[in-house]
């Protein structure tokens, strides 16, 4: 199957809309493509308009369902609009597109640093540590940006994921830095090694631009990639020490782009180890747990939901490019996770009767904050259509 690179969209992939998606049961995933049609539908039309502040053009950071609180607008902005552009790609309303804009204004306006003085334009601060420009939200910026030029045409998205772009190149002359601290000018190097961001981000501005250096820029993290991949195929990328599920599908994703890039052996062999470390990993519900120490001890066995159907779909591509079953069959577990943690109305959830908690999905599993957040949404919606389009396109190719 040969496809363009993209992390929006199944259209980003080149995969048609399943425009007729059957009623019949997959057993693997417990649904059919019309569920999860239905569910990807409710989760983008009903929930997240209630999660968009329309005053400040923005989503709110979360909604407690306990005691109501909407937290305001923050860094769930980055990536919240892709489940906008990956819905309007399928349904082509320009309502959601022009909130996707919106919610991007917002967030250049409010976290990325863009003085002309600033060696580090391009740079996204962090909402908490705002001192802070990470390389991991600079990569998703990347990807939101050229998303938005391609569905809009407006020359400034380009101009931002150029600037983005510029970013990761310091980044990368200063060891690969995950992050730049504005108060003492210095690249740190302890924090989120989010190479797996850089190298995708670079990889796209190579297939907009069709410059090459772009390509250069992407292999050189993930050559960096390569150089820290542990023994037994993981990577410990907090500081170090620690796998963490919010970083992996990106690294995953990567590595498979730059072997159909480059065509180097390397690059696919270290995605098969990481992927099969994740065979190993999963759980019997289709999950991962959130943190695990190079020691292979779990320090957090809370999941967090939303990463679980973002690596379903980096491993979507593994198989498109390996066509080895173990990936698809993990990715659809992990799928079947993703539908076990939506609130629904004939579930069986807290909240369930709460209709504006009503077709989210929870931010933790446990519960524990009882929370539900629009930058979790974006990946468990955009995994339903890549999974519906993806399968039916496999079908197509048998």
């Amino acid at each position: 199957m040969d496809l363009k690179f993209g992390v929006i969209s199944p259209q980003d992939w080149g995969l048609p809309v399943t425009a007729d998606p059957s009623a019949d049961v997959i057993a693997a995933l417990g649904a059919s493509e019309a569920d999860l049609a239905a569910r990807a539908r409710h989760a983008t039309e009903t929930w997240l308009p209630q999660m968009f502040d329309a005053q400040t053009g923005a989503f709110y950071g979360y909604f407690s369902v306990r005691d109501g609180y909407r937290e305001p607008p923050q860094t769930s902005n980055l990536i919240a609009p892709w489940q906008l552009m990956a819905a309007y790609d399928r349904t082509g309303n320009a309502g959601l597109l022009d909130m996707a804009r919106q919610s991007a204004e917002w967030f250049y306006t409010h976290h990325v640093t863009d003085h002309p003085m600033a060696v580090v334009a391009g740079g996204v601060r962090d909402g908490v540590a705002t001192d802070h420009l990470w390389t991991k939200f600079a990569g998703e910026e990347i990807v939101t940006c050229l998303g938005l030029h391609a569905r809009t045409g407006e020359p400034r998205w380009l101009d931002r994921a150029v600037q983005g772009g510029r970013y990761l190149i310091q980044a990368r002359r200063h060891g690969f830095a995950p992050r730049y601290e504005l108060s003492s000018g210095r690249w740190l190097a302890l924090g989120w090694d989010s190479w797996g961001r850089a190298a995708e981000a670079a990889a796209l501005l190579w297939q907009a631009l069709g410059d090459a250096r772009w390509l250069d820029e992407a292999v050189a993290w993930g050559e960096h990639g390569l150089a820290i991949q542990a023994a037994n195929g993981t990577f410990y990328l907090i500081d170090g020490e620690y796998y963490n599920t919010d970083l992996a599908a990106d690294e995953l994703r990567a590595l498979t782009f730059l072997y159909e890039a480059t065509g180097r052996e390397p690059f696919l062999m270290a995605a098969r180890r990481f992927a099969d470390w994740h065979l190993v990993q999963q759980t019997d519900a289709g999950a991962w747990p959130l943190t695990i120490d190079a020691d292979g001890n779990v320090v957090m066995p809370i999941v967090g939901p939303g990463d679980v159907p973002n690596i379903a779909g980096a491993l979507l591509r593994l198989h498109a490019v390996t066509h080895d079953t173990a990936y698809l069959d993990a990715a659809v577990r992990a799928m079947r996770y993703s539908l076990s943690q939506q609130v629904t109305p004939d579930g069986n959830h807290p909240y369930r009767d709460d209709p504006r908690a009503q077709w989210g999905f929870w931010s933790w599993d446990p519960y524990y904050d009882y929370t539900l957040s629009p930058d979790q949404a974006t990946h468990h919606a955009r995994g339903m259509w890549f999974l519906i389009d993806y399968l039916r396109a496999e079908a197509a190719r048998s």
